[in-house]
């Protein structure tokens, strides 16, 4: 778990206790020398009501946040719209797309969006075209997105949806907007503790465990579209969010076991395991040999046991 100043309080997660550590709301300046050419090229805009505007973080990691969209005002339909047209082609192959009224109600309603744009000018002829941008907008045009929206004990997010145009355009917008949007995304909403699903196979997953180790609730998921889907959560300081920005890799010797994202029958068995009481931990990203995606996971067999601290198994080293 990352290291913390403040007490912790107990939350609920399906029966299992954990600490929950208490953080400062105002996230500090980070260095982001390695990503200048996102913060130089690129504006953070939010996208919330006006009644969840106040209580966000407008210079999460010293960045200026000038773009504040309410998607309940008709003059900013227009950004909506390229917002949708951006989740389409990220989620789209993987049939997960969402529907306008699904982004109203169940994201931007009860939630928020950051993310990173260009304006409409700067683009280049095919990355127009490639966001279906109208001939006569000249606004922001987004090239990333983080969704988060309440849990009902409100001491956790849950996150919507995480993507880049890189992931679908790769130059679009420049290297990192993935990595340093999630950072950013995390401090603009003030998110303490993160609930997230991934799909095993996703390299989502590598990026979420940057933040430090993700508690799997979930390894094998039959409730999803795509069953090869886990659900974890894991906690977010300025600790976690620096890992994440260098890309720290995880040591070797947190490591109990790696799980083959494509072996469904290895998935069901963690699944069973977990019910029965085993805790479990991503530590880092997926390890790739040949057609082999490996996941490194830590595990212990008591349950409540306290998960492990990232500052133990990380090793610092700048990667993306």
């Amino acid at each position: 778990m990352p290291a913390h100043d403040g007490v912790s309080r107990p939350l609920q997660f399906a029966g299992a206790r954990l600490a929950v550590p208490s953080f400062p709301r105002h996230t500090q300046p980070m260095s982001l020398t390695y990503y200048r050419r996102i913060t130089e090229g690129c504006a953070p805009f939010v996208i919330a009501r006006g009644a969840i505007v106040d209580d966000l973080e407008l210079s999460p990691l010293g960045l200026s946040i000038d773009h504040v969209y309410d998607p309940q005002l008709v003059a900013h339909g227009p950004f909506m719209q390229l917002v949708q047209h951006l989740d389409l082609m990220a989620y789209g192959p993987r049939a997960l797309s969402m529907p306008s009224w699904v982004f109203y109600d169940c994201a931007v309603v009860p939630g928020a969006v950051f993310g990173f744009g260009r304006m409409a000018s700067d683009l280049e002829p095919w990355v127009r075209s490639s966001m279906q941008v109208p001939d006569d907008y000249d606004g922001l045009v987004p090239m990333s997105l983080f969704t988060a929206i309440p849990m009902a004990h409100r001491k956790a997010q849950l996150v919507y949806s995480l993507c880049s145009i890189n992931q679908v355009a790769p130059g679009a917008a420049p290297e990192g907007l993935w990595r340093l949007t999630l950072a950013a995304g995390t401090a603009a909403l003030g998110i303490e503790v993160m609930v997230a699903t991934a799909q095993w196979r996703s390299a989502q997953l590598g990026l979420y465990a940057n933040l430090g180790p993700l508690k799997v609730m979930t390894a094998w998921t039959p409730a999803h579209d795509i069953p090869e889907t886990t659900t974890f959560y894991v906690f977010c300081d300025d600790d976690a969010r620096q890992r994440l920005l260098r890309g720290d890799l995880v040591s070797q010797d947190a490591v109990g076991r790696y799980l083959d994202a494509d072996d469904r029958a290895a998935l069901q068995t963690l699944q069973a395991e977990i019910e029965a009481g085993l805790e479990a931990w991503v530590m880092g990203p997926a390890e790739i040999r040949g057609s082999e995606t490996r996941i490194p996971i830590h595990e212990h067999v008591e349950p409540g046991s306290p998960p492990p601290r990232a500052a133990d198994h990380f090793v610092r080293r700048f990667q993306g």
